[in-house]
């Protein structure tokens, strides 16, 4: 991939993500089983360092999406068998712009992409995105947790990381893929909106099945 920018890019670690879209600035639980990724894990904690993240296309470990996002290792346990289960605490967007190693795990040059939230109709994509979400919370058994956050998440960023990490159940990978990708958080909170309502209309219709 080529990509231009006006910020000079960075060599990060890169580790794929088998069916995961990671949302800036969300937390998010990993399970990490590949000995590479172990490894570049590993290295990562014992170096206090940032990380990039992406989705993984089908099973290709080395073939991820083209945007993903920088991340550290908030929390790691270890296994008995070996595996890590990590919390990611994602930080920014990030263009990948070309793998630079291969060996012992992948590292890659990468690209901050800085999120859009300027548009004036933004105020107005929050309040209908945490609608369309306390719609859906209302069908679905309790989750006072969940519910409790929404209510505190006011900032674009943060509910749009929450929503499409915690509500879009029934989302492909693609389509969370895609709400990654846009810039602008206004319109990437228009379509959190819509696939929530896709959801809620899903689910209305099983109930009454």
């Amino acid at each position: 991939m080529t990509h231009t920018s006006n910020n000079p890019p960075v060599e990060l670690p890169l580790l794929p993500l088998r069916g995961i879209v990671v949302f800036p600035p969300s937390v998010v639980p990993v399970a990490v089983s590949r000995p590479a990724a172990i490894r570049l894990v590993d290295d990562a904690v014992t170096a206090g360092g940032v990380i990039a993240v992406s989705a993984q296309r089908d099973d290709d470990p080395e073939q991820c999406y083209a945007i993903g996002a920088s991340a550290r290792v908030h929390r790691l346990v270890r296994l008995h068998d070996g595996t890590l289960r990590i919390a990611l605490q994602a930080l920014e967007r990030v263009a990948i712009d070309q793998v630079t190693q291969r060996e012992p795990y992948l590292r890659a040059l990468v690209y901050y992409l800085p999120d859009h939230t300027d548009d004036p109709n933004i105020t107005t994509r929050v309040q209908e995105a945490r609608e369309r979400a306390r719609e859906l919370l209302d069908a679905l058994p309790p989750n006072e947790d969940l519910r409790a956050q929404l209510d505190a998440t006011g900032d674009p960023q943060h509910l749009a990381a929450l929503l499409a990490s915690m509500l879009l159940v029934r989302a492909s990978l693609a389509e969370r893929q895609a709400l990654l990708e846009l810039t602008d958080v206004s319109e990437r909170l228009a379509r959190i909106g819509a696939l929530l309502a896709q959801e809620l209309a899903i689910l209305r219709g099983h109930l009454r099945m």
